[in-house]
């Protein structure tokens, strides 16, 4: 149970860096140069920092968090954030392709 919290609330934070990182990326054409310069492709370099961002997040938490019973919450929170991400990423490049001449 304590995986599950842990890996749960490294999920979030990783979706909520994707969202920031996907964002900023189109905002800032310096900042999207970089992640270029990482690896070649800004979407190659932000699966890398997502990836290594989830699991330093993981160890971390594991180490704090203590057991919790009530899993469902853990992962219906990660359901919700899924979401408001996608979300908030669509809705970005709607108002980018439709609103923004």
């Amino acid at each position: 149970m304590k995986n599950i919290k842990s890996l749960s609330i490294s999920s979030i934070l990783t979706i909520i860096l994707i969202t920031f990182l996907t964002i900023y990326a189109e905002l800032n054409s310096l900042f999207k140069e970089f992640l270029k310069s990482l690896t070649g492709h800004h979407w190659v370099s932000k699966g890398a920092i997502s990836l290594i961002f989830f699991i330093l997040a993981y160890f971390i938490l594991n180490k704090f968090t203590s057991k919790e019973k009530n899993v469902n919450y853990y992962i219906n929170m990660v359901l919700i954030f899924v979401i408001l991400g996608s979300l908030a990423i669509f809705g970005f490049y709607i108002y980018e392709f439709f609103i923004v001449p």
